[in-house]
């Protein structure tokens, strides 16, 4: 009888455990062909294809996490050596602009400085947020992006993540 006891307590401590993995499991990985270094919260994937953006053919990579419904990622593309300073600040307006567009918003002003900006909206009846910076390094373009619903992203992740993104 004490057997079963202790076996049947063994069992409920491992599946209580079981029940507590976290949903975040945070991991640090290089993108941008080495350019950064940043946190994903789980496994990644990531896709290549290729774009057109203002006129410039691109190959956009796209390096993405999800968790619940939310996505964290990390979009990149070299330049090409060609491109003018105004050509380039012309792609950073574009791929931000696409962001607030995304969710109805106006473009935040330090959206174009390369710095972090936060948008909020309501997506499938669900308040949500986005948080994304955009901005050029060592000759690639670099869109590092969060969202998800406010219910199951907090602010927390959402800053950890973008704070986690160190240009190398």
């Amino acid at each position: 009888m004490m057997v079963k006891v202790k076996f049947l307590l063994v069992l409920f401590c491992l599946l209580w455990l079981g029940g507590c993995t976290p949903e975040y499991n945070w991991r640090e990985l290089t993108v941008a062909d080495e350019r950064a270094m940043v946190m994903f919260p789980s496994r990644v994937k990531t896709e290549q294809r290729p774009i057109r953006v203002d006129g410039i053919e691109l190959i956009f990579s796209l390096t993405s996490a999800a968790v619940d419904q939310s996505v964290f990622s990390v979009g990149y593309a070299p330049l090409s050596a060609t491109l003018d300073s105004a050509q380039t600040e012309r792609l950073v307006k574009a791929f931000a602009t696409a962001l607030a567009t995304r969710v109805g918003q106006p473009l935040a002003p330090q959206a174009l400085n390369g710095e972090v900006f936060e948008l909020e909206s309501v997506v499938a009846g669900q308040p949500s947020r986005l948080l994304g910076r955009v901005l050029i390094h060592r000759g690639m373009l670099i869109q590092a992006v969060v969202s998800g619903p406010q219910k199951s992203l907090s602010k927390e992740n959402a800053t950890e993540f973008m704070r986690s993104l160190v240009l190398r």
